[in-house]
């Protein structure tokens, strides 16, 4: 395996370097009419050509923030379990065959498929997932961490059985263990520093293992021949459909839509608003949807800002969104205006239509009241104080859309609101110093304790509440219910209190629009992570 990182050329010419981008694909494409076999267990010599918007700065999909996991990462690295597609809330068996949980909550016993190994030859038993989640509980900020949080120990009664025990309970953990971010990892990673994994990546046990990487590039996967334990919630027993992923890094949208329809790509990532409509109507290609079922895209708010502890504001705010017009005109009607803190999507969610609905005089009115007055140029000013929220968020251009639109409706009721675009790295800085009025964010756990880790002081604390604030009790309260219905019944308390003080201000359900060709099928969607293991190119 061989993981590089290339020299930039900051000089290149913008057209020399679209013609690369084409050119890289179609020399990757140049397999795609090798023969192919749909039966379970077997596997033809295919190879499936992926184009990626982005490469992430992580190689690692237990530490990842922004998209590897959500696509190589995935095809890496198992979980010990895997979400039911029809069923979110139904947990099949994957590396785990079965479990229990205490009553309580507080711990989960797993058994643990025989035979199963990584890519590099090591057994995985009770002592690697020991020490995949006793690692990742030690490494700040990594986004798997936040799952593991309060562990209390892990103890190994035999080589095929785990016993996880949490300091106080901890109801979302088995939901957690079907994502990626608690994807395991070969003792031989573990013997990395977080550094060193984020920069040369990862040994998983999934059905695909990287061959070559280079960074800002292309990366190269080749399929496990002895793979043989995917999740029950596939159909496929064996070996993946596809011999070979070379997923390729072209950041220009336009040059991805191209290629699928070009039949140089196979799977083309991030398709813009614009082209969804072509390639859904295209002979050959098709859009694929992956529906957001997390938190709805949205603003979170600081209300450490002096402007924004005022809940008036922070409600205002919320009414001067017209959700409806903005997913048409920023995301031509593919993303769905939100109805809730959660997702429509999501198996927790309520309906927060009316707390959210688009209302410019009632946020004219809350300002009023609150004391802020119309100036001469439009803009309110209370104390000799201009109403003014900066928005900010990682700069790509889906995020710069929507959030003009958001800046053009808002100054109707006299809130001028500035955009404040970051690359990832400083806006990762911002985040973690609270440095933001309002950001562009979102979840990444199906369960609502996704909330939790969003919203508690005690982790990301995305709307900068004080310790003994209204929400931190009821966040608590809500992982310790081993009874899903009263644990149901304060989720929804917290969804509503979110939303009417204003400590969140959900905008869209995200949709994540992919192209691909007619001849691919097989391809799909854990939330928003792709999943390529049945993948197949027919014809």
């Amino acid at each position: 395996m061989t993981w590089t990182t290339p020299t930039a050329n900051p000089r290149r010419p913008r057209g020399l370097a679209l013609a690369a981008a084409l050119g890289a694909v179609a020399i990757g494409a140049s397999a795609c009419s090798s023969g192919t076999s749909s039966a379970p267990g077997g596997g033809g010599d295919t190879t499936l050509t992926i184009g990626l918007a982005t490469e992430a700065e992580c190689w690692d999909p237990q530490q990842d923030n922004f998209g590897y996991g959500l696509t190589i990462g995935r095809q890496i690295v198992d979980s010990l379990t895997a979400r039911d597609g029809n069923d979110l809330t139904k947990i099949e068996p994957w590396l785990a065959t079965s479990w229990e949980v205490s009553p309580d909550a507080t711990t989960y016993t797993f058994k643990l498929r025989d035979g199963v190994t990584f890519s590099d030859g090591a057994k995985l038993d009770a002592s690697v997932v020991k020490s995949n989640f006793e690692t990742l509980a030690k490494i700040k900020g990594a986004n798997g961490a936040a799952f593991v949080a309060g562990l209390k120990e892990i103890t190994t009664p035999d080589p095929l059985t785990v016993s996880i025990r949490f300091a106080q309970p901890n109801a979302a953990f088995l939901q957690a263990t079907s994502n990626f971010q608690l994807g395991l990892v070969s003792p031989a990673t573990l013997a990395k520093t977080p550094e060193e994994r984020c920069s040369q990546g990862v040994i998983g046990s999934g059905p695909f293992v990287v061959k070559e990487a280079v960074r800002n590039q292309r990366a190269t996967l080749e399929r496990r021949e002895d793979y043989a334990w995917p999740a029950k919630v596939y159909k496929r027993t064996g070996p993946a459909g596809i011999k070979t992923l070379v997923f390729r890094i072209v950041p220009e949208a336009s040059v991805r839509t191209g290629g699928v329809s070009s039949q140089q790509i196979d799977v083309a990532q991030t398709v813009s608003w614009q082209d969804g409509a072509v390639l859904e109507k295209g002979a050959n290609t098709q859009l694929l949807r992956a529906v957001n079922r997390v938190p709805a895209v949205s603003l979170e708010v600081n209300t450490s800002r002096p402007i924004l502890s005022e809940e008036a504001v922070r409600v205002a705010l919320t009414h001067a969104i017209d959700r409806k017009g903005l997913t048409e005109t920023a995301h031509n009607g593919f993303t769905v205006p939100a109805t809730g803190s959660l997702t429509a999507a999501s198996p927790f969610h309520i309906d927060q239509s009316d707390a959210l609905r688009y209302d410019p005089a009632l946020s004219k009115d809350l300002l009023e009241k609150a004391g802020w007055t119309v100036g001469g140029d439009g803009i309110r000013t209370k104390n000799g104080q201009r109403l003014v929220i900066t928005a900010s968020f990682a700069a790509n251009p889906d995020n710069q859309t929507f959030l003009e639109v958001i800046q053009q409706q808002v100054r109707e009721v006299g809130i001028e609101f500035k955009l404040r675009p970051l690359p990832t790295t400083d806006f990762n800085k911002a985040l973690v110093a609270g440095d933001y009025d309002v950001h562009r964010w979102s979840g990444a756990l199906v369960d609502a304790d996704a909330l939790r880790i969003l919203f508690s002081t005690k982790t990301l604390n995305k709307a900068q509440l004080p310790p003994d604030n209204d929400l931190e009790p009821l966040l608590q309260k809500q992982v310790g219910l081993a009874d899903p219905a009263e644990r149901r019944k304060v989720i929804d308390d917290i969804q509503r209190l979110l939303v009417t003080r204003g400590y969140q201000i959900p905008v869209f359900d995200m949709v994540n629009l992919w192209g691909a060709s007619k001849k691919v099928t097989g391809v799909r969607f854990d939330d928003s992570a792709i999943i390529l293991y049945e993948a197949q190119v027919n014809g």
